[in-house]
């Protein structure tokens, strides 16, 4: 394998790591798993600032939506609210469906969709 197709396999399989950890942490959160889901996220959070821009959105998206489920209201904000102002800025983070649940998850914090 030439130099320059080695290191788009790395960048690749590297990107693949956090895209399936990150599937599996909302995958902890869709079954119900919600200690577990909360856990997952804990561990991914420290390679955070390194995410695509997709997957911080996807990242703050299910971290507070699993702060929501939990009870914890000012996590939830928190993360919310931060994937709230990205989404505002730049739609190509979440697709439609996450921006439907981020709405949805907005609202139950009391706030209003323009907010």
């Amino acid at each position: 394998m030439q130099r320059g197709s080695w290191l788009v396999f790395v960048l690749a399989l590297a990107g693949s790591g956090c895209a399936s950890s990150l599937s599996g942490a909302v995958g902890e959160l869709d079954a119900g798993r919600l200690p577990e889901a909360d856990q997952r996220f804990r561990v991914l959070e420290p390679d955070f600032a390194g995410f695509s821009h997709r997957d911080r959105a996807r990242y703050a998206l299910y971290r507070g939506l699993t702060h929501l489920a939990l009870g914890d209201a000012r996590e939830a904000d928190r993360w919310l609210g931060a994937v709230k102002r990205a989404d505002d800025r730049d739609r190509a983070g979440l697709d439609a469906a996450e921006r439907g649940r981020l709405l949805a998850a907005w609202r139950s914090l009391g706030h209003m969709p323009g907010e």
